[in-house]
């Protein structure tokens, strides 16, 4: 069995922790989750991970946010 891509990760990671679930997008570039404070999460296929309410006016997560939501995910599984 192959290895889990890094987006495939941070997206199982960010469903496990409930800070968001996957929604329909019209963005090929990204997966699209939807945060419960309404704004949306936002992974591209090499992991990069970044929030707001549009992908234009997003910013970039940290790398330590990544990291750590990463190791929760590896904590519980």
């Amino acid at each position: 069995m192959a290895k889990p891509t890094l987006q495939q990760r941070l997206v199982e990671a960010l469903i496990a922790s409930g800070r968001g679930a996957v929604i329909e997008s019209r963005s090929r570039k990204y997966i699209t989750l939807k945060r419960p404070d309404g704004k949306f999460f936002y992974v591209g296929k090499a992991g990069a991970l970044r929030f707001g309410r549009t992908v234009s006016d997003s910013m970039a997560a940290p790398d330590d946010f990544k990291q750590r939501l990463l190791a929760e995910a590896s904590k519980t599984s």
